[in-house]
C-alpha cells in the first residue's frame, strides 16, 4: 500500500509539473505574484509600468516561454496573501521579496527556485528619538507586518537581549507606513532593502529617519513555484 501511495504521489506531481506550463501557454501569459509596491523589487512607475528585480524575473520567464517578455501580468499581494495565491493557482510564480526558509520550503507545498537578493532585517527610527542602536529599543512600540519572518525575528531578538517591546501588527504596507510616519510606532522593522527603499520613496523628509546599523537576521530572498511542478521549476 505504501508503494501504491508513493506511485499516486508521483503521478500527481508529474501532472502538476505539466499543468502550469500548459496552462500558461493556453492563456498566453505568465501570472506573477509581486509586492504591492516596494521600490527596487516591484512597483508601478508613474505610467503604471511595473519595475524592479522581481518584476524583471517574471518578464524573463515570459521571454523564455513565449519569446516575448511582455506576456506577463502582475498580481499585487500582501505578505499574508502571497502563499495562498501561489498554492491556489491564482499566480504561476511568486516573485515577491520572500525569504527562503526551511519551514516554508517543506511545509507550504512550494519550492524556492533560488536566491535573487541576500538581505537582513533592520530597524528604522525617527532621528528625533536620538536612538543610535537597536540595543536602545527596550520598551519601544514597533510596527511590523504579519505573515513575515520579520515578525518572528523581532520577538527572538528582543528575547535574546532581555528587552521588551510592544508590537503593532498591520498587514497592508500603506497602513503600516502611515502608522510609523504618523507616530503610532517608535520603530518600523522589515528587511533593510525595504527600509532604504521606503525611506527614500515614502517619507516626506527621508533625512528625518535613521536606519540603525544592526542586522538581526539573514534573509535570502527568491521566487517560488508550487511543489511537484518540476518542469515549471526548471524553466523559472
Amino acid at each position: 500500500m505504501r508503494w501504491l501511495a508513493l506511485a499516486l504521489v508521483l503521478v500527481c506531481a508529474s501532472a502538476a509539473a505539466q499543468s502550469t506550463l500548459d496552462a500558461v501557454r493556453k492563456k498566453g501569459y505568465v501570472q506573477c505574484g509581486v509586492n504591492t509596491g516596494l521600490a527596487g523589487f516591484s512597483q508601478p512607475d508613474s505610467k503604471g509600468v511595473w519595475r524592479g528585480i522581481d518584476v524583471d524575473l517574471c518578464r524573463a520567464v515570459a521571454a523564455a516561454v513565449f519569446g516575448d517578455a511582455g506576456k506577463v501580468r502582475f498580481t499585487p499581494l500582501t505578505a499574508q496573501q502571497r502563499f495562498t495565491a501561489l498554492q491556489s493557482g491564482e499566480v504561476d510564480i511568486l516573485s515577491r521579496n520572500t525569504t527562503w526558509t526551511l519551514s516554508r520550503d517543506t511545509s507550504l507545498g512550494l519550492n524556492f527556485v533560488g536566491v535573487n537578493y541576500y538581505d537582513g532585517q533592520g530597524f528604522m527610527v525617527p532621528k528625533k528619538l536620538n536612538v543610535k542602536s537597536a540595543k536602545q529599543l527596550n520598551g519601544a512600540t514597533i510596527c511590523v507586518q504579519p505573515g513575515t519572518t520579520n515578525e518572528l525575528n523581532l520577538a527572538d531578538y528582543f528575547r535574546a537581549n532581555k528587552m521588551t517591546f510592544k508590537p503593532v501588527v498591520i498587514e497592508k504596507l500603506d497602513e503600516v507606513l502611515n502608522a510609523y510616519f504618523n507616530g503610532r510606532c517608535d520603530v518600523y522593522t522589515t528587511d533593510q532593502s525595504g527600509l532604504v527603499a521606503l525611506r527614500a520613496s515614502r517619507a516626506q523628509r527621508p533625512d528625518d529617519h535613521l536606519i540603525l546599523p544592526e542586522l538581526i537576521s539573514k534573509e535570502p530572498l527568491g521566487p517560488a513555484v508550487r511543489h511537484g511542478d518540476d518542469r515549471w521549476f526548471d524553466i523559472v
